[in-house]
């Protein structure tokens, strides 16, 4: 009998070839292994999907057609969290299971949250780029920073990354409010000693407003001109989820007005950012090219969970994780 056959289907723009490299060199023994960009020939797509066992995903939107002839496989595993490019409907259609990584990257998106974070409120930018440029700021910009400690955050979503967000600015002394669309138990709001509010709510009370919730049509562009007028006039907006939840113009002119006293972004409507873009120009934002949860130790411990799920289905146990 053949080994199982698992294809990694990809977008070089995500895993660029070192990445490639790295997950090839993670298959266990008694797997064959096919790497597949996504832009690949269709007759070449087509002959992966007819044959693969697995389809580990990162990302990846396969055709109907291609589900359609995929009667091998008993497995879409993501290696991402995210999953708003798949028609999940059309895997329901085809009896094809889907899972996605269970916060395997969650560790590395929060203490990048907390990065954005303290970036902006120590002004970080600003004195690398004058030291850079031979300028000692020294004591001259002080008033405009502030510590973590006694700030209120608030968590726009409680999953994985938000929980352990809340987990890590406790540490420095901020109290942590959160809201979502069902409130979770309170043994979970003791866990994470955090408090729900409604969305209003946490924007008006909000020092710092983080946002991690998945993308929806109800949540795109949640974070509109309305929203951020709520906001506390000199807070903070994070953005570590997706670019589509905050509407970018709307944003750029709270920036520059003021109304808001930065953002820290890992993500965009847009991706890659158009250079002309407002946001590059201006000086109170921190933005880093959608990398808060692609860590090495992230890698790992997303391929940690896809083969874990490997291997509870060749055993005929349910995927963990499963969104469809």
């Amino acid at each position: 009998m053949a080994e199982p056959l698992v294809v990694l289907l990809h977008s070089a723009r995500f895993v660029p070839p070192d990445v490639l490299a790295f997950l090839a060199g993670q298959v266990p023994p008694g797997f064959r292994w096919q790497s597949l960009e996504q832009s690949a020939p269709a007759s070449m797509r087509r002959s992966a999907f007819a044959e693969a066992d697995y389809v580990f995903a990162y990302p990846g939107d396969p055709t109907a057609e291609e589900l359609g002839i995929a009667r091998r496989l008993k497995l879409f595993q993501l290696l991402s969290a995210g999953f708003d490019w798949l028609d999940l409907d059309l895997f329901k259609q085809h009896r094809i299971p889907v899972a996605n990584n269970d916060g395997s990257n969650a560790v590395s998106t929060a203490e990048h949250t907390l990065l954005l974070m303290l970036a902006l409120l120590k002004e970080l930018p600003r004195h690398h780029q004058a030291m850079m440029g031979g300028e000692w700021l020294g004591m001259a910009s002080t008033m405009q920073m502030r510590e973590l400690r006694g700030k209120t955050v608030g968590l726009v979503g409680f999953g994985h990354v938000a929980q352990h967000v809340a987990r890590l600015v406790h540490a420095f002394g901020a109290t942590v409010r959160y809201t979502k669309p069902q409130r979770a138990s309170p043994a979970a709001e003791r866990a994470i000693a955090a408090e729900y509010r409604t969305l209003e709510q946490l924007l008006a009370e909000s020092d710092i407003l983080s946002l991690h919730a998945p993308l929806q049509e109800k949540t795109r562009a949640m974070i509109d001109g309305r929203a951020l007028a709520c906001m506390r006039p000199g807070s903070y907006l994070i953005n570590t989820a997706r670019g589509a939840l905050v509407d970018e113009a709307a944003l750029v002119d709270a920036l520059s007005r003021g109304h808001l006293a930065g953002a820290g972004l890992d993500v965009f409507a847009h991706e890659p950012v158009d250079p002309d873009s407002t946001l590059l120009r201006l000086p109170n934002v921190v933005l880093t090219p959608h990398v808060s949860g692609v860590t090495r130790d992230a890698w790992t411990h997303r391929l940690a969970a896809a083969w874990g799920n490997v291997a509870r289905v060749q055993a005929a146990l349910p995927p963990l994780s499963q969104i469809a």
